[in-house]
């Protein structure tokens, strides 16, 4: 039967690349024009008639058919008719992988074509045929097959109207580079298909305007600005355009068909190739703008916290830079390649003297006193700026910086290339202690030792100060008083008198420090005392400092430095122990007592008593005494006697000294006046000296000291002994011998015989003694209760 819409019949198609399974034939038949087909209507007869001619579709009729075959199949098949995907799937796989020689890969074609034509009246029938193949031995047919549907399920898409995509601005930003000019930059992304883009108002790199893109495949590309290149100003536009191409592919929704000439014979079918069409376009052009107006802030410190009056200078250090959320510090390259900053002024006030600690503040107090203005100009952009004032600080006090930056105090050219926003001001805050200065107060005093002589009972340095600030206020401190100075007194020992000086001699002694503590302006404050070593004699005097390590923390540099002078005649004093002058009896007899008496003169310390040592002068061929006033004898038992000789080697000093007597028991002193000694009982003739010694104990070590010791030989001092009327010459005996001649002199030799054996008697000590403030002892009662002292 001949289709209505069948042109005229051509000839049959013959069967190509056939799998033989089992005797049952399947594969491609190649059409009249040569064409790999397939059976498009699974389950109807084998196309054996002549062919009408090709033609493309996009849907396949429904048909139905009855075909009995040798592989057991006995059934009626129906089918609906096909398009849309599945007739664009069936054009994927015939197209793909159905020109092919390979019999097998040509059944699973066959196969595939028919799994997606997937009918429900011809599913028994493809049912019974997969078994067929499978029972025979070929079931990677089947498998393949099926992957040959599922690819055709996800890979056989229409074909597309290509629509290009849109140029856009990314990362845009103004940057400064490491020799600081800054540039606009960017990039411009483009998509697949561009083939050129052109920049207005930056460059590509190597300073290009346009870039090809050969590839067109989508990419991005970088640019730059150099910005303020003609003169300062705020915006800056970029714009872009670009043109393109696109490619139009896909799989078609049709295939070509080979009816066959008779109804009830198979239509074959071959695939059609995908769609592939080239569009062009330009691309929408995009823009972009660029604002450099910038935000400038700053921060100071000052170099030096406290300010010297003599040395000091007020100064700041100020740090200019740019706040987190501004474009970059404008900045370019001019004529000569050097770089070129916008200039920005900022202008600082130093409030001050205040004589009360700082309290930060947003603005600083409506009259506060101004001590100093100045300003910088920030022409090398962003950094750190000196900022110093000639005139140096005139008074104490506590000073804060303020700093600020301001549109309306800049020049005429920047406000009009609107970098900066009109109302634009930028302030740091009053009272900040980064910014902030102290003059020291500079204190003076007047001194005053309580006493300009010391005595020994009391050896100690009392000083008086009285302080007063000078050219300023003294400062106060976080409580509210004023700041505590901490002045250090040195006491200085001079053998003489000390002039005064602005600094003590090299070499000085110190005796000994004191600290006081000082707060209030004209109140004296008595210090600490300082002592002195009792062994000390001359003069002290005492020099006053403030010192900066000597300052209690809260304090610390916030006084000036200062020492008053050395040997000022109220800061001086002299040491003076006591004097002791005597008066010693002048003349006594034998067998008498004899004393002295001591004028003590001056402050006594405690614990101080004096002793009385009487010296009989030695004469040549005279005897010599012991301390007790007893003859001494040799080993022999025979008298000594002074040598001419022995006596020419001793110097004056030494032959008044050579011959102590006499020692009495030591007289306690507790005050100036008149001390008499204890008696001692002349035992012979001659001429003496008293020697008198003052004594007391250190209250350190407690051990004893020597006042003061008399000169041997004063005329004062001397006391004449005498013998008795009518007796002979003392010879230490008890007994007067009397006798003329040869009788005399051998009454002399046994009265000297006699002595010898009674030399072993002793003296009973004196135990007279007087103290000042008792009177002096009376020289009869001395005479009285006598005798020498052991």
């Amino acid at each position: 039967m001949i289709l209505p819409h069948a042109d005229p019949p051509g000839v049959a198609a013959s069967r190509g690349h056939m799998l033989n399974v089992g005797g049952w034939m399947v594969g491609t038949f190649i059409s009249s024009n040569g064409a790999h087909t397939y059976c498009v209507e699974p389950g109807t007869s084998e196309p054996v008639a002549a062919q009408q001619k090709p033609r493309k579709t996009g849907t396949l009729p429904g048909y139905s058919g009855y075909q009995p075959d040798s592989t057991g199949w006995n059934g009626r098949v129906t089918s609906g008719p096909a398009s849309g995907e599945t007739v664009r799937r069936m054009n994927y796989v015939m197209w793909k992988y159905g020109r092919t020689t390979d019999a097998a890969q040509a059944a699973s074609v066959q196969f595939a074509v028919w799994f997606i034509r997937d009918d429900p009246g011809v599913r028994e029938w493809l049912n019974h045929r997969v078994k067929w193949v499978r029972d025979h031995g070929h079931g990677a047919v089947i498998s393949r097959a099926q992957d040959y549907a599922a690819e055709a399920r996800q890979q056989a898409r229409a074909p597309q109207q290509p629509k290009p995509g849109a140029l856009k601005f990314s990362e845009r930003r103004l940057t400064t580079d490491a020799s600081g000019v800054t540039s606009g930059s960017g990039v411009v992304a483009f998509p697949a298909g561009t083939t050129k883009v052109t920049i207005s108002g930056a460059v590509f790199a190597g300073g290009k305007t346009v870039l090809a893109n050969p590839s067109q495949r989508a990419g991005r590309a970088s640019w730059t600005v150099p910005m303020h290149a003609k003169a300062w100003q705020r915006h800056h536009e970029v714009s872009a355009s670009a043109t393109w191409e696109g490619r139009s592919s896909g799989w078609p929704a049709s295939v070509v068909v080979h009816p066959a000439s008779q109804q009830n014979q198979q239509w074959l079918g071959s695939g059609v190739s995908p769609v592939n069409d080239t569009v062009r376009a330009d691309l929408k052009p995009i823009s972009t703008r660029f604002d450099s107006q910038f935000a400038p802030e700053l921060s100071t410190e000052v170099p030096e916290r406290i300010v010297s009056r003599e040395a000091g200078a007020f100064a700041d250090t100020v740090t200019i830079g740019v706040t987190k959320q501004s474009a970059p510090w404008p900045a370019r390259r001019n004529a000569d390649e050097d770089i070129e900053y916008v200039p920005i002024r900022a202008e600082g006030t130093l409030y001050g003297p205040f004589e009360h600690p700082l309290k930060t503040t947003e603005t600083p107090p409506d009259d506060a006193p101004i001590a100093a203005r100045a300003e910088v100009t920030a022409d090398r952009g962003p950094g750190t700026y000196d900022v110093a004032v000639e005139e140096p600080p005139q008074s104490s006090g506590y000073y804060s910086w303020v700093w600020e930056i301001r549109n309306a105090g800049q020049t005429e050219s920047i406000r009009a290339s609107d970098l900066l926003p009109e109302s634009y001001r930028f302030a740091d805050r009053f009272g900040l202690a980064e910014e902030g200065h102290a003059v020291p107060t500079s204190l003076r005093w007047e001194t005053q030792l309580i006493e300009d002589r010391l005595g020994l009972d009391d050896l100690r340095i009392r000083d008086r100060i009285t302080p007063s600030p000078v050219d300023g206020p003294w400062l106060r401190g976080e409580t509210g008083g004023p700041l505590d100075a901490v002045l250090t007194l040195t006491a200085y020992l001079s053998p003489d008198e000390p002039q005064r000086a602005a600094k003590p001699p090299a070499g000085a002694t110190v005796i000994g420090t004191s600290q006081v503590q000082v707060s209030a302006d004209g109140e004296t404050v008595e210090a600490e005392p300082i002592p002195v070593p009792f062994e000390t004699r001359g003069w002290v005097t005492v020099q006053t400092c403030l010192r900066e390590e000597d300052q209690v923390e809260a304090a610390r540099g916030l006084f000036e430095e200062w020492c008053d002078d050395y040997g000022i005649p109220a800061e001086t004093a002299v040491i003076t122990p006591p004097e002791v002058v005597t008066e010693a009896q002048p003349s006594a007899v034998v067998g008498e007592q004899i004393s002295d008496t001591a004028i003590v003169e001056g402050r006594v310390p405690e614990h101080s008593e004096i002793g009385f040592t009487y010296y009989l002068e030695p004469e040549a061929g005279a005897p010599k005494y012991d301390e007790h006033w007893r003859p001494r004898t040799d080993a022999q038992g025979e008298p000594e006697t002074w040598g001419r000789a022995e006596l020419r080697q001793l110097s004056d000093a030494e032959r008044c000294l050579a011959q102590p007597v006499g020692r009495t028991d030591r007289v306690p002193v507790t005050e100036a006046g008149r001390v008499s000694s204890p008696g001692i009982t002349a035992q012979s003739a001659g001429t003496g000296y008293w020697v008198e010694d003052l004594q007391t104990r250190n209250p350190d070590t407690d051990e004893p000291v020597e006042l003061h010791r008399g000169t041997c030989g004063l005329e004062n001092e001397r006391t004449v002994v005498s013998e008795r009327s009518g007796a002979l010459a003392d010879t230490g005996s008890d007994i007067a011998l009397v006798g003329v001649g040869v009788g005399g002199a051998l009454g002399i030799l046994a009265g000297l015989l006699l002595w010898a054996g009674r030399r072993s008697h002793r003296f009973h000590r004196g135990d007279a003694a007087a103290s000042v403030g008792q009177g002096s002892v009376a020289a009869g009662e001395a005479r009285s209760k006598g005798g020498l002292v052991d």
